[in-house]
Order: structure tokens, then sequence, then C-alpha cells
């Protein structure tokens, strides 16, 4: 059974597990949606834009009503893409940290089986 463990951990497991590994950062992109953010980067916020009139200052605030969504969305969006980098960061530098640590584990379990019989 134990050599069924080892088998499997150092053959489909690990196969296993780097592909999740690999798969992991994109997945973090897709549900994020950064293509999407990208692309409306500089569209106006909640589509919230403002009619223009027909006089001078209605067309004036009309023109900085969707400035001003613009530019919230702007920022709103910078910083969503600003947490899926940061997020897609910290998931690759965990999923590599898992590709390391993988061979190792059932071996530290030995160890630590060992380490308790004898003390």
């Amino acid at each position: 059974m134990i050599f069924e463990l080892f088998r499997w951990w150092y053959g489909a497991g690990w196969r296993k597990a780097l592909r999740a590994i690999t798969a992991a950062p994109a997945a973090v992109e897709r549900n994020f949606s950064v293509i999407i953010l990208l692309e409306t980067l500089f569209s106006p916020w909640k589509r919230m834009t403002s009619v223009k009139g027909r006089s001078l200052d209605a067309q004036m605030q009309a023109m900085l009503d969707n400035l001003v969504s613009r530019l919230v969305g702007f920022f709103v969006r910078l910083f969503v893409l600003f947490a899926a980098g940061l997020s897609m960061l910290v998931t690759a530098v965990f999923s590599i940290a898992v590709a390391v640590v993988w061979p190792a584990v059932p071996l530290l379990i030995i160890a630590c089986v060992y380490k308790g019989i004898t003390g």
C-alpha cells in the first residue's frame, strides 16, 4: 500500500498537481476579467453619461459629468487591475512553493514518524 502511495505521489499525483499549479494564475486572471478591464479602462463608470443639452451651460455640465464618470471608472478599474496583478503574483509564488515542496512531503512524513518514534 505504501508503495502505491509513492507511485501515485511521484507519478499521476505530481502531474495532476503541476497542471493545477500552472492553471492557478490563469484562473485568477479569468476571475478578475483582466482583458475586459483593459478594454474598458477609459469607459464611463457604470455607463453613467449625461445627455448634452442645447445651451452651452448644459453642454459643459454634460462634458464635466462624463469626464468625472470616466475618471472614476479609470481609477476603479486601475485599482482592480492592481489587485488582480497582486493576486496573480501571490498565486504564482504559492504555486511555485507547492511545486518545490510536493516531492518532499512523503519523505517529511516518514522523517516525522521516525523522529516521533525515536524521540
